[in-house]
This record gives C-alpha cells, sequence and structure tokens, in this order.
C-alpha cells in the first residue's frame, strides 16, 4: 500500500493534514475487509461554514473519475456487510468482489458474475438512497438482490403532482431539504424492512432526522443505516440507543469501515470567492457538440412535473428506470438487462478513445450502467452541488474545478471536479430530462474549456414541446 504524504499513520490513527493548518484525524475501530484508506477516500477542504472538510470517496463516480463498475462493486461489498450483519448470510464469491474493489482488477467479470449469481433478500425490505451522493450507490446495493426490494433515493426536487411521502433534513449540508417522493402508494405501509443508504456518516443526525420522520407516519419496528464510512463518536452513537429506546425500535448500523474522527480547533482554511473555472491548463483542442436521443431506449416514463426556486414549471417526463419514484427488484432486472443489450449500438467510436462519461446531479446509477456498456477507456463520474476548494498539490483530493449554473435551476451553481485538460477524446453528458438550448450553455460553455474534441449530450427522456412558465 502507497504512503499518501497528507496522511500520517500510528498504529490506530492517521492524521489528514489537508489545508493550512485544517487537520482531521481518524481512528478505526472496525475494518471488517481490511480495506486500505486510502482505497476508499483521499481529503479535501469543503466551502461550507457547517462543515469544513469533505471524505472525498475514490469509489463513488462522483467528484474523481472511476471506472463506472467501480461505484457498482462498491455497492455489492455494502450488500455484503448488510447480509451477514443482518442475516449472518455469507456469499461464495465475497472475496473476489472484495478484491475487485481494492485491486480494481477483473471488474468486469466479477461484476458479471454477479447478475448471474445475485444475491438471495430472505425478506422484503425498501432501500433508500440519500441524495444527492448516494442516488448511485443506493441502487448499486439495491442491484445486487435477486428479488424481495424495493428502492427509492431523497430529492432535492419539488415535484408538483405528488405529495411527499416524507420530508426531513440534513442540517450540516449546503442543501438541507431531502423529500421522498413514491409512485406507488403503499411504499411504507407495509412492515418490510427499511434500508437507508448513504456513503458516510459524520454525525448520524440525517438517518435520525428521516427515522424520525418515516416512524411518525409508518411505523415499524426495524431500521437499518448503511454507509462505507461511519464516523459517529460515542456520544453520537448513544442518541441512535436513545431513539431505539424512545421510539421501541431497532436500529441497526452497516458500514465498511467506522471509528471516529477529530479536527482540529484552529487553522481551519477560510473560504474564498468562487470563480467560474479553475484551468491550470489552457485547452489545445476544439470541441464538436452532438446529440443522441435515447428516449426510445427509456420508453417507460412518468409524467410528473417539477417547479424549481423561479416558479418555473417543467413537464419533461422522468425515466421509471432511476428509482426516484421507486422500482422493484423484477423491474430493475429486466431494466439493465435492456440497456446493456441495446445499449453499444447507440455508442460507436473507436475503442481507443478515451471516454468521459458525465452524469448530472442526482441523475447517477443509469448513466454509470450506460458507462459500464460502452467499449473504449471508459471512466465515469457526475455534476455535484457540493462546493469544494480546489488545490493543486499530490494526493489531495480535488485537484480542479469548475462551477456553472444548474440546467433547470439557475440560480444554484453547479461544480465538476479533477478533469485533466486536453485529457479525453470523447465525453458523454447524460440528461435524465431534456433541457432547453439556452439552459445547456452554461456548462457546455465549460466543458468547451477541457480540450475535448467531441462532446455529445444524450438526452434519455424528451418531451414535443419543452414548457416552462410561472407557475
Amino acid at each position: 500500500m502507497s504512503i499518501n504524504p497528507l496522511q500520517t499513520y500510528s498504529p490506530q490513527k492517521s492524521i489528514y493534514k489537508i489545508h493550512d493548518g485544517l487537520r482531521v484525524t481518524v481512528a478505526i475501530d472496525k475494518n471488517p475487509y481490511r480495506i486500505p484508506l486510502d482505497v476508499l477516500f483521499s481529503m479535501a477542504a469543503r466551502k461550507n461554514p457547517k462543515r469544513q472538510f469533505l471524505f472525498v470517496s475514490k469509489v463513488l463516480g462522483k467528484h474523481i473519475p472511476v471506472s463506472p463498475l467501480l461505484p457498482l462493486l462498491s455497492g455489492a461489498a455494502l450488500a455484503l456487510q448488510y447480509l451477514k450483519i443482518v442475516f449472518n448470510i455469507s456469499i461464495e464469491y465475497e472475496n473476489d468482489i472484495i478484491e475487485a474493489v481494492v485491486c480494481q482488477k477483473k471488474m468486469k467479470e466479477t461484476y458479471t458474475k454477479l447478475k448471474l449469481q445475485p444475491f438471495p433478500l430472505p425478506e422484503k425490505a425498501v432501500f433508500i438512497g440519500f441524495a444527492e451522493t448516494a442516488t448511485a450507490l443506493g441502487h448499486s446495493m439495491f442491484d445486487c438482490f435477486s428479488d424481495n426490494g424495493i428502492y427509492i433515493h431523497t430529492t432535492r426536487e419539488a415535484i408538483v403532482d405528488l405529495e411527499t411521502v416524507i420530508s426531513f433534513e440534513e442540517e450540516h449540508s449546503h442543501a438541507t431539504a431531502h423529500r421522498l417522493y413514491s409512485s406507488r402508494e403503499d411504499l411504507l405501509k407495509t412492515q418490510a424492512q427499511v434500508v437507508l443508504i448513504d456513503d458516510e456518516i459524520t454525525t448520524g443526525k440525517t438517518a435520525l432526522n428521516i427515522i424520525e420522520a418515516i416512524q411518525a407516519k409508518y411505523p415499524r419496528k426495524r431500521y437499518v443505516v448503511v454507509s462505507l464510512l461511519d464516523w459517529r463518536s460515542e456520544e453520537e452513537r448513544d442518541k441512535f440507543i436513545e431513539m431505539e429506546k424512545r421510539l421501541n425500535i431497532e436500529i441497526v448500523s452497516v458500514a465498511l469501515i467506522s471509528g471516529t474522527i477529530s479536527i482540529n480547533e484552529e487553522g481551519i482554511y477560510k473560504t474564498e470567492t468562487d470563480v467560474p473555472g479553475n484551468y491550470s491548463t489552457l485547452p489545445t483542442r476544439s470541441s464538436e457538440t452532438h446529440y443522441i436521443d435515447l428516449s426510445n431506449l427509456f420508453k417507460a416514463t412518468l409524467h410528473y412535473s417539477s417547479i424549481n426556486s423561479l416558479g418555473e414549471i417543467n413537464n419533461c417526463p422522468y425515466l421509471s428506470a432511476t428509482g426516484r419514484f421507486s422500482i422493484s427488484s423484477v423491474e430493475n432486472k429486466d431494466y439493465i438487462g435492456y440497456i446493456h443489450k441495446i445499449a453499444p449500438s447507440f455508442f460507436i467510436g473507436n475503442e481507443e478513445d478515451k471516454i468521459l462519461c458525465l452524469g448530472t446531479g442526482e441523475f447517477m446509477f443509469l448513466p454509470m450502467q450506460l458507462a459500464a456498456a460502452i467499449k473504449g477507456k471508459v471512466s465515469y463520474q457526475s455534476t455535484t452541488r457540493s462546493p469544494i476548494h480546489a488545490i493543486n498539490k499530490e494526493n489531495y483530493g480535488v485537484l480542479n474545478a469548475f462551477s456553472f449554473e444548474n440546467t433547470d435551476e439557475p440560480s444554484l451553481i453547479n461544480y465538476l471536479y479533477n478533469i485533466p485538460i486536453n485529457y479525453y477524446d470523447r465525453l458523454y453528458l447524460f440528461l435524465e430530462r431534456e433541457v432547453s438550448e439556452e439552459r445547456l450553455k452554461p456548462i457546455l460553455q465549460t466543458l468547451n474549456n477541457l480540450g475535448i474534441p467531441q462532446i455529445f449530450v444524450v438526452n434519455c427522456s424528451l418531451t414535443d414541446k419543452l414548457e416552462r412558465g410561472p407557475k
């Protein structure tokens, strides 16, 4: 294992010197698969006074470009641990999955085996992924099971046509409101086990908030909280015990790595003014923009409308396959099989090309699956609303940053990180819903400055006429 120069090791602790005096000390309590920390994350300074550091995941396909198979297999690693802790079930090829995640070799063979031999799920469960970072992680975990499951993810979007099943807050976040909308009236009305999935738990407040919200309307006996990283302190773990006693429920925690963190009190990195982009190298290749229509691939749509903070209504349909409004194990299996069968015909090019597939915001899992079906040297990541300081130094989590207006919410700035200039030959920008030419301009202007010869805007859902206007 290579030693990260930002990190100092002791038998039990790792000290991350992030920048300008900001230090985070990590003490590991449990690491059942003995996964090196450097495999799962690096560190960065966050532009958020509520929490000024960030564990930048190396396996999610969010802030750092990765093979699209890596986040899919990371979800499988969580599913393995979930089966072991909750049901005392071990999977025969468990070591293959962990080795594929750690070594990033034989990922295609391992994922193919997973699809041919999905995991059993002994009892019915509703898997809920947290927006926006864990929408794909939650779906990737759910994707491992043969049946008995339903997946849905929370959203920051406001839907006009549906009442929220529940809503709750994430206090430390730059965007605090979570909403849950479902096309199934009985989503939480049964006693199916609720499994909450996030990439990282620092205090556990978000999990407690959603449990409180669910229990108030749809009481049940057990919840499972799943994450790649669990950094709750002893005091914060006690709050879970207190809630168990108060609500007469059981909360089971599952993580790949758990421990505690501490932050130094002085020298916190101060927030700087955002700039449109940080270009360490000027592009030497100009870009051509092309458009691909995948609306025939995703024929199953849901005709719900969203409304943004300006009061503009977007009537373009959503995709049934995302899980945004819930999806069953059987439906998911059919969708994914169909995608991998049909998708290669839409993406034809030189197999030696270096390709970046770019998801947008909460729309991550389906682009990830499409990326996995494309031949070539394919990397995957997503745009994000998380503001992070870019510092060009070795092993820091975010080396460069680019900002632009959100395609549906112009008052919201989105970001793209860790894109090397003049590196990729092709980029596919995946849009869940049709976006007007005017609203596409900010992100396309950013992408045109990356030195990528061919940029393809991939529309997964279209409408005859995109209607936008005041409520």
